[in-house]
């Protein structure tokens, strides 16, 4: 019963703050890791009206009424980011009705994943539970999926939510089909008994459907700016091009294989787009080439296996540690959902795989953010910056470091979880 009083009494707090003028915070004696700037010792940070209002060893000001946390033996860091997941499209993978990630069609750039989020979603909380405070949700589907969103992870609302419902419009650049067998698998997996000719030309059938589509888009959007006003046919598919032509939207264009890779990086110059690449695959086969075109990657999960039976086991491990000797700008991502709490330990085996740990955390923080044109708002402890942060017993790239409180737009929000409950249900079973 005392449990249950208590659980309300913080419930009440929780949903109190949300429709009544947000109380002001202190996080006082705590290590500070800023991410943008010189780690502080014993420093504080100051919430005030959802924002980071200040951060420093001295604070000069402390709001009056302001909530104190003592961050003895803590550690603060700026919420992560996964920049690629489908969290809150879907629930249950094999379940198809709790799955609103895809819809049929090759080019579907107007439709939104912001429209479809589900924010009742277990999934949510059980990713702010380690401490990922805002996400990219990423509609999945044929060559132009849709556009991507940039949520806080609190909220009733998508609303509430939401930093961007256009963070970016995602491509998924067509496969070659692979030159070592005269028979090959289809794009979406076993091997199939198509010849190897008819694959190709279905390859080529999509690069230029793909150009061409684009050129249709450019032909409207300047039909359209020349256009009187009221005495144009608005075409909705064509609608969800122009940011992206104008270059108000960045573009990530996904490719796995080093060949799809260098020709989808050649479309997107071509296109002149502001492009990020998303990539799984052969990453670093392709250094040189990504260097030498400044692409900026945003690196899927580090926990699959290399691509063909002769490439060291360890390589996808120790790609981010390659693309940084590099100079390449990456992020890490999940790409997923029920995984995206998995984020900081992808960083952690970066890091133990070569990578200094700063450019580790910093690659699912800050350059995300400055990626998909955030970092204003989110990314690093800086005044003025949303106040989405998380306060650790310890380095929170390591696996046994745990989250103590995790703020979004300046409000506490409550760790509970699907998987805190089950293991307080189970772990006195006899």
């Amino acid at each position: 019963m005392r449990r249950l009083i208590c659980g309300i009494s913080l419930a009440l707090v929780l949903v109190g703050s949300t429709f009544s003028a947000s109380p002001a915070y202190v996080i006082r004696g705590a290590k500070i890791i800023p991410v943008s700037g010189t780690v502080i010792d014993k420093g504080s940070v100051v919430i005030a009206d959802g924002k980071i209002v200040e951060v420093g060893r001295q604070v000069k000001k402390v709001p009056s009424g302001a909530v104190v946390i003592e961050g003895a033996g803590l550690i603060v860091y700026p919420g992560l980011f996964d920049c690629n997941t489908i969290l809150g499209l879907t629930e249950v993978g094999q379940v198809s009705a709790t799955n609103d990630y895809s819809e049929m069609g090759k080019f579907m750039p107007h439709l939104q994943a912001f429209s479809v989020i589900h924010v009742e979603s277990d999934h949510i909380p059980v990713a702010r539970a380690n401490g990922i405070t805002h996400v990219l949700t990423c509609p999945r589907g044929e060559l132009i999926s849709g556009q991507a969103a940039i949520i806080s992870l609190d909220g009733w609302t998508t609303e509430e939510m939401e930093i961007s419902r256009k963070g970016a419009l995602m491509i998924n650049y067509p496969a070659q089909p692979g030159l070592s067998s005269p028979r090959f698998s289809g794009r979406f997996g076993g091997r199939g008994s198509r010849p190897y000719a008819e694959l190709k030309k279905e390859y080529e059938t999509e690069v230029q459907q793909l150009k061409l589509f684009f050129k249709k888009a450019r032909h409207y959007a300047d039909a359209k700016e020349g256009a009187p006003a009221g005495a144009f046919a608005v075409d909705p598919q064509l609608e969800g091009m122009i940011p992206v032509l104008k270059g108000k939207e960045p573009v990530i264009i996904s490719a796995s294989r080093a060949p799809d890779i260098k020709a989808a990086i050649a479309f997107a110059k071509e296109e002149k787009l502001d492009y990020l690449l998303f990539s799984t695959g052969e990453i670093w086969k392709v250094l040189d080439f990504l260097k030498e075109n400044q692409t900026r990657v945003i690196l899927g999960p580090l926990d699959s296996l290399p691509s063909s039976d002769d490439t060291a086991v360890d390589i996808v491990y120790r790609t981010p540690a390659l693309l940084h000797e590099n100079g390449i700008k990456f992020a890490l991502a999940t790409s997923d959902s029920a995984d995206a709490r998995n984020l900081p330990y992808q960083a952690g085996v970066a890091a133990a795989y070569g990578l200094p740990a700063e450019i580790a955390l910093r690659a699912i923080t800050l350059t995300p953010a400055e990626f998909l044109g955030i970092a204003e708002t989110v990314g690093s402890l800086e005044p003025g910056k949303k106040a989405n942060l998380v306060v650790t017993t310890g380095d929170i790239l390591d696996l046994k470091t745990q989250v103590r409180h995790l703020f979004i737009n300046g409000h506490p929000v409550s760790l509970d979880n699907k998987h805190l409950s089950l293991y307080e249900k189970y772990k006195n079973r006899k």
